[in-house]
């Protein structure tokens, strides 16, 4: 495995995760619905850098105070990665729901036990358990980037897995979901650019949507996907603006902002218009979502698994990894790497005997 790590593919996919940590620690101890940009500038400046909380610990929040302590979203993040090794590439959705059952009974504490419950119980019933009252929660697409590294460069595969193990959440988010991870996907290719990566996360789903509604639907004037409509409204505001601050007031003025606080599109739109406005930066992505306040921890996880995928764990500061290693040693996120790389190579290997097989075929 040592010569594993020196590789390119190890060095992204081990900045994918921590990047997405990172992120997510963060955000963590300024998000909330009482913040606004303007709150958190005046309190603390711009955030660049990782700070204790303040609050207390919750299900679905952070489990300690520490400065790096990443939140729910990075643990269950960890737990598709299980689910990945195990079944030794891309998971089924009943693999997911068994790690995720396993986890659950075997809580070590009523945190762990209330973190994991609605996910858990959403596995059990199916469609008979509306999770989060069926609201489009951003539930899946914090958590979902390692589907976007098993299928590494192939973002139309990594968007149907995507869609399939979004059971995590409803609505268009399982949408928003899909096209998170064939952005990551797009990420990992080594000729991907910026703008490349939100084409890819678009075509995906146009090419699924295409599949799955028919011609008719496709003609109608007045049909609406606010993850497209409001991805490229999005896009358009990062190009123009002249910084982040801007992006993030013409942004607002556009989102729409309803009664949910965790709303998938915003965690898709959000995290991909700083990540283009920053050129794919990863250390400014990560500020400019933070600084975005609200549901800021999501939507930095999200940017920093991108852009860590895009960029390599070379391009994150030494510092924010230590940091946030020392504060959340339960999970060793440079194993999880190693064995996830491990998993791409061996099926690269497979792949390739049969693209071998196929050539003579021809």
């Amino acid at each position: 495995m040592d010569s594993a790590r020196d590789s390119t593919l190890y060095k992204k996919i081990y900045g994918c995760l921590i990047g997405g940590a990172i992120g997510d620690a963060m955000g963590g101890p300024v998000e909330g619905r009482e913040w606004t940009p303007e709150k958190l500038r005046d309190a603390y400046g711009e955030i660049d850098r990782l700070m204790p909380y303040e609050r207390d610990i919750g299900y679905h929040a952070h489990f300690h105070k520490a400065a790096g302590a990443y939140t729910d979203d990075t643990r269950m993040k960890h737990l598709l990665c299980q689910a990945i090794i195990e079944a030794g590439g891309m998971p089924r959705a009943g693999e997911l729901g068994h790690v995720l059952a396993r986890a659950y009974h075997h809580a070590p504490d009523e945190m762990h036990e209330g973190l994991l419950e609605d996910y858990y119980l959403k596995a059990i019933w199916g469609r008979d358990k509306l999770i989060y009252s069926g609201e489009p929660t951003n539930g899946a697409i914090m958590s979902n980037s390692p589907i976007g590294l098993i299928a590494a460069c192939r973002p139309h595969d990594a968007y149907q897995t995507g869609f399939d193990l979004a059971f995590l959440t409803d609505g268009y988010a399982k949408s928003a979901s899909a096209m998170m991870v064939a952005a990551i996907a797009e990420a990992m290719n080594p000729a991907a650019t910026v703008d490349g990566i939100v084409a890819a996360a678009k075509d995906a789903h146009r090419a699924f949507n295409a599949r799955r509604e028919g011609p008719r639907w496709g003609d109608l004037d007045w049909k609406y996907d606010p993850n497209l409509q409001f991805l490229d409204k999005g896009i358009e505001i990062a190009k123009s603006s002249k910084d982040y601050v801007e992006a993030q007031r013409r942004l607002y003025d556009t989102l729409e902002w309803g009664h949910l606080f965790s709303e998938a599109t915003h965690t898709l739109v959000v995290p991909l218009s700083m990540f283009v406005h920053c050129g794919g930066d990863f250390k400014q992505s990560i500020i400019a979502c933070v600084m975005y306040a609200r549901d800021n921890d999501s939507y930095a996880s999200v940017a920093g698994a991108l852009a860590g995928a895009f960029h390599g764990v070379d391009a994150i500061p030494e510092d924010w990894i230590a940091t946030v290693i020392a504060a959340n040693p339960e999970t060793d996120m440079v194993e999880l790497a190693e064995r996830l790389t491990r998993i791409i190579i061996d099926e690269y290997e497979i792949a390739r005997v049969a693209v071998d097989a196929i050539a003579r075929l021809m």
